[in-house]
């Protein structure tokens, strides 16, 4: 397990910046997946009940003005930064994971 802090940008305000921290990729990849569901959440209050696929959170991250993730190298004891492309990647195969 490697720390991994995730950097956000929803829109282009800058002050629209976050981030989170996690023990883990894996817990990480989650939470990029709990801020999708809260996104639509809070654009359908009303849902009793709310589906998505993996086309349509990979098209959410890919909308952010920016994300991006740096994970601690407990080699070289530094944080390695990854980008958009490489979290999409990532999410996939956490998704495909927890679906085998």
């Amino acid at each position: 397990m490697s720390h991994t802090i995730l950097l956000c940008q929803p829109t282009p305000q800058k002050s629209s910046r976050i981030y989170s921290d996690y023990e883990s990729l894996d817990e990480a990849m989650s939470g990029v997946c709990q801020m999708y569901e809260t996104r639509l959440k809070q654009e359908n209050p009303k849902a009793a009940d709310i589906q998505y696929d993996v086309a349509d959170l990979l098209h959410f991250v890919g909308t952010l003005t920016d994300m991006s993730v740096l994970i601690f190298d407990v080699t070289t004891k530094v944080y390695k930064p990854f980008g958009r492309d490489w979290i999409k990647n990532q999410v996939y195969a956490h998704l495909k994971k927890q679906a085998a």
